[in-house]
């Protein structure tokens, strides 16, 4: 393994725990800054059976990549896995939910883990993604059914399925209330009803 890729790592390294201890601080968005930098370097190596923009450059100008060994390859996969993983607790921390669902995903690319089911579903939920959080905060407890956290949002998720429910049943029962005072205009409000809650019923339906 050449020097240059070496550092390369310990650098990703650095960053990542200076990360962990702006994380740490509650200064969030140093902490992102920091995990930020470890993509800087990380993606300049080349795993091994993997194409990237760099290698490709690198061969276009007749150079070599930073070829990473055979035996750091999964150092390299953990390094990214976990980064991405807490990027995502600092995007929950900020209410920034998309980018949580879009950290755990990159996480979970690397490989299946109970902490990035949790924190996606934990984001799923606060973005009303009710049949999705509750896919991923199943798959979390059948993983890890210690964890008392994941119980405690999978109450938050039968809380929202049930204000769902309660919300759609008070439209149904407006509309057919209106429809019983308004009969010729029944059809209209039934098919204006049905527009404006079709959307919403899938999710209910799966709870």
């Amino acid at each position: 393994m050449s020097a240059s890729a070496e550092d390369l790592i310990q650098q990703a390294e650095d960053f990542k725990q200076q990360g962990n201890d702006a994380f740490k601080e509650g200064n969030y968005k140093r902490a992102l800054g920091n995990y930020h930098k470890v993509f800087c370097y990380v993606n300049g190596l080349q795993v091994p059976g993997e194409k990237s923009e760099v290698s490709g450059y690198a061969d276009m100008m007749g150079g070599k990549s930073n070829q990473v060994p055979a035996e750091k390859v999964e150092d390299i996969k953990r390094l990214k896995q976990s980064t991405h993983l807490n990027m995502a607790a600092c995007y929950l921390k900020t209410d920034a939910f998309q980018k949580c669902v879009d950290s755990c995903t990159k996480a979970l690319s690397v490989g299946e883990l109970p902490k990035a089911l949790f924190r996606r579903g934990q984001a799923q939920l606060e973005l009303r993604n009710l049949d999705e959080a509750k896919a991923d905060l199943e798959r979390a407890r059948e993983l890890d059914p210690t964890d008392p956290a994941i119980g405690q949002q999978l109450k938050r998720l039968e809380q929202a399925y049930a204000q769902h429910k309660a919300k759609e049943k008070k439209t149904f029962a407006k509309m057919f209330d209106q429809m019983r005072k308004e009969p010729d205009a029944g059809a209209d409000d039934c098919q204006a009803a049905m527009a404006a809650t079709a959307a919403t019923a899938a999710t209910a339906a799966t709870a």
